[in-house]
C-alpha cells in the first residue's frame, strides 16, 4: 500500500545536480468570471533557493497579478517543514490531513489568498516518461478548492473542482520538448491526460487517469484533437481509454489564455477549459508545452511573458 502521505514532504535530494527541483502548485478558478489563479513554488536544494509566483489572469489578455517570489538561504532547512510552510513572501502552506486536506494562504496588498483543498479521490503517479526530463517524482491529485479570493478592492468567494501537483528531480527541456496535458474535474468524475506529439503530428496520450463512480483508472490510449485560433487553442476534443476499458470523450472550449516562458528555453500555453463529457460539466485546463527550439522550427514568433 502506498503511504501517500510521505509526499507531503521534502524529497530526499539523491544527487548533487543544479537542475534537481522540486515544486508545488495548486491552481484554482473562478469559472464564471473565466479567471485562473495559480500558486506556484519551485525550491532548488542544491542551490538553497526557491522561486515562484502567484499569478491571476483572465480573457486573452488579462494579466491582473503576477507577483514573483524569491530568496535564498543557506540551507535549505531553513524554509522548515513543508507540511507548515512559511515564506518571507507572504505564502503559507498547512498540510490538515495528510495527502487529503491543505490550507493555502497568501498576504499581499494587491492580492489575499485564503483556501482550503479538498482531495475527491487518491494523489496518482505518472511515470517520467509521460513527461519526458521534466521530472523523476510526480503525483497529481484532484479536488475541491474552496475559500476567498481578495483582487485589489473585490473580494470573490472560491468554490471549484481543480487539481494539485507536486515534482521532484532533475528538470532538463529537451530541444525537442512537445508534451501537454488537459484535465477536467467535477464533483463525481474527473480526468487527468498527459499528451506527447508523434512523428506524425497526432497528440497522443501516453499517461493520466480517468476517475468515475468512485473508481480511479489509468489512461491506456487516447489521443487530443486541438482546433487553433489565430496561434491559440481554441477548442479541443480528447477521445481515450482507461485500463479497466471504460471510455472517455471530453470536449473542451477554452475560456481564457496565457503565455508563460518558464524559462529561456521553455514555453508554455495556458488555457481555463470548459469541458462537456456526456450531459456533465467539468473545468479545468489545457497546457500546451513546448522548447523554444521547437517552437520557433514550427515557424512560430518567439513568445514573450503574460501574452
Amino acid at each position: 500500500m502506498i503511504d501517500h502521505s510521505m509526499h507531503d514532504s521534502f524529497h530526499p535530494v539523491t544527487s548533487d545536480d543544479p537542475a534537481w527541483i522540486e515544486t508545488l502548485w495548486f491552481p484554482f478558478w473562478i469559472p464564471a468570471r473565466g479567471m485562473s489563479v495559480y500558486v506556484r513554488v519551485v525550491f532548488q536544494p542544491n542551490g538553497a533557493s526557491y522561486g515562484g509566483n502567484v499569478a491571476v489572469w483572465s480573457g486573452t489578455n488579462g494579466l491582473h497579478f503576477d507577483a514573483s517570489m524569491s530568496g535564498s538561504f543557506q540551507q535549505l532547512a531553513d524554509l522548515g517543514d513543508l507540511r507548515s510552510l512559511v515564506l518571507p513572501d507572504g505564502l503559507s502552506l498547512d498540510c490538515l490531513a495528510p495527502a487529503e486536506r491543505y490550507r493555502l494562504r497568501y498576504e499581499h496588498a494587491d492580492c489575499e489568498i485564503d483556501v482550503v483543498f479538498n482531495a475527491l479521490a487518491v494523489p496518482t503517479y505518472p511515470a517520467p516518461d509521460d513527461s519526458p526530463g521534466m521530472f523523476a517524482g510526480h503525483l497529481d491529485q484532484h479536488g475541491q478548492v474552496t475559500g476567498r479570493l481578495r483582487l485589489f478592492d473585490e473580494t470573490m468567494d472560491v468554490d471549484c473542482w481543480t487539481v494539485r501537483d507536486r515534482s521532484w528531480g532533475p528538470r532538463v527541456v529537451r530541444s525537442d520538448l512537445r508534451i501537454g496535458n488537459a484535465h477536467g474535474s467535477a464533483n463525481d468524475q474527473a480526468f487527468f491526460a498527459y499528451i506527447q506529439q508523434d512523428e506524425a503530428g497526432r497528440e497522443v496520450i501516453r499517461g493520466g487517469t480517468l476517475f468515475r463512480d468512485g473508481r480511479q483508472a489509468e489512461l491506456v490510449e487516447g489521443e487530443r484533437r486541438t482546433t487553433w485560433v489565430d496561434g491559440w487553442p481554441a477548442e479541443l476534443r480528447i477521445e481515450a481509454k482507461d485500463s479497466i476499458g471504460r471510455a472517455l470523450v471530453a470536449d473542451g472550449i477554452c475560456r481564457n489564455r496565457r503565455s508563460v516562458v518558464a524559462n529561456p528555453e521553455l514555453y508554455a500555453l495556458l488555457n481555463l477549459s470548459e469541458w462537456s463529457v456526456g450531459k456533465a460539466r467539468l473545468w479545468g485546463e489545457n497546457h500546451d508545452v513546448w522548447s523554444r527550439t521547437a517552437w520557433l522550427a514550427a515557424g512560430r514568433e518567439p513568445l514573450e511573458a503574460g501574452n
